[in-house]
């Protein structure tokens, strides 16, 4: 079978505004039937940030849903990666991956793909 990928930076759109000194990338890729998301924030060096990351998906063989959530430093160099999520996925499916970044309580990144768009 051919490996194909598609970057899925098509597909994504932003939520919301990132606040200024706030970048997130999701680095989504779709690979042999497997969603791929690898999120990386830019943010100011030592903040200490919280995130969510939530994906639903629809397709023939039914649904699911999951939601990671976790805690990280920024490095000195100003990026950090967050948990990396793999969901099976066919072309037929419809499926939502939304990353959203807190500082405190204010959400101050945020980014959603959907398939399709």
């Amino acid at each position: 079978m051919r490996s194909v990928v598609f970057f899925l930076a098509f597909f994504c759109a932003a939520a919301l505004a990132n606040v200024p000194g706030y970048e997130l990338s999701l680095g989504a890729e779709v690979r042999d039937g497997t969603l791929k998301v690898a999120p990386i924030v830019t943010a100011p060096p030592g903040a200490k940030l919280r995130y969510d990351v939530t994906t639903t998906r629809t397709g023939r063989s039914g649904n699911s849903n999951s939601r990671q959530s976790g805690n990280v430093t920024v490095g000195d160099a100003g990026k950090a990666s967050l948990s990396q999520v793999s969901v099976s996925v066919s072309p037929q499916d419809r499926y939502e991956v939304r990353v959203e970044i807190f500082d405190g309580a204010r959400v101050v990144a945020s980014e959603t793909l959907r398939h399709p768009e």
